[in-house]
């Protein structure tokens, strides 16, 4: 048993935490983030995929998260997906054919790809930021970053058999998909919710889009699944086991939490704005919307 592992056990026993229970796969691939750990994006490591095109990658066992930049008129190169992609336009915008169909991103709009389909992007006269979630990760760009698997590895997980909310190939815009409330854990069901999000999924991961309000608080509490975090905008604390630590949009910080991680949130006066990628899909949150 892991040091975040042993904490988290002694905070469950303390607080008298209790959680869902299921079997999570076990992907052999080599994670470098520290669990429980901030990174600011600009720490991360980062690769070139082509000529003006960069990404900084953050990873778990089972989802790849790419902070995509793009400059004007770049080319990101032809590729046959090898799993699942959802694609989250931030700012710019770009022009991506996908097998025999030319599609227009913008700023706010969503895209979900599935094994098999090719896409290439052109990014549009601003050039295109977006973050990109993989699933299974790629061991190419891991590679690029320096993180080669070992021979032999098996990435690969049984498939969860879950519906995606999101059709393949099709593009969302930002308010196509409603926002919903989040209760906390131990709240009155009867008190104004202070967390909604906006959910999508795949097939094996899930994206939550949350935007928590200011002076709110996330109660200690975990989960099975695994948890990346990126802040897109404002500040707050993110609580580990016992321990308090400061994230900011403004360094796009990101923290991995793996399933069994005791956290908690405390939130700036002004808010925050964060995603959370969930792997495998969570089935409680996919119950808040269905």
């Amino acid at each position: 048993m892991s040091s975040w592992q042993e904490r988290s056990a002694e905070s469950i026993r303390k607080r008298g935490l209790t959680s869902r229970q299921r079997d999570v796969p076990q992907p052999e691939v080599p994670v470098d983030l520290e669990p429980g750990k901030v990174y600011p994006t600009a720490a991360l490591p980062a690769i070139e995929i082509a000529a003006g095109v960069k990404a900084s990658l953050s990873w778990g066992r089972g989802t790849l998260l790419e902070w995509l930049e793009m400059a004007p008129g770049s080319t990101y190169p032809d590729q046959s997906m090898r799993g699942e992609l959802i694609t989250a336009v931030q700012r710019g915008s770009a022009t991506c054919t996908l097998d025999n169909e030319t599609l227009e991103l913008s700023s706010g709009s969503f895209l979900y790809l599935t094994e098999g389909m090719r896409r290439s992007l052109q990014a549009g006269p601003e050039g295109l930021v977006a973050m990109e979630v993989f699933s299974p990760v790629r061991p190419d760009h891991l590679a690029l970053a320096g993180t080669p698997l070992p021979a032999g590895a098996d990435i690969t997980f049984p498939d969860q058999g879950v519906e995606a909310s999101l059709e393949a190939g099709k593009v969302y815009s930002g308010d196509a998909i409603p926002r919903k409330p989040i209760l906390m854990p131990g709240r009155d069901p009867a008190a104004k919710p202070t967390a909604h999000t906006t959910l999508m999924w795949g097939r094996n991961f899930m994206l939550s889009f949350i935007r928590m309000d200011g002076n709110s608080s996330f109660p200690h509490h975990f989960h099975p699944e695994d948890q990346l975090m990126i802040v897109l905008q404002g500040d707050m604390q993110e609580g580990i086991d016992e321990g308090w630590h400061p994230m900011s949009g403004d360094n796009l910080d990101v923290i991995l939490q793996p399933g069994g991680m005791v956290h908690a949130a405390s939130i700036s006066p002004e808010g925050v704005d964060v995603v959370d990628v969930f792997w495998p899909v969570r089935p409680d949150y996919m119950a808040m919307v269905q």
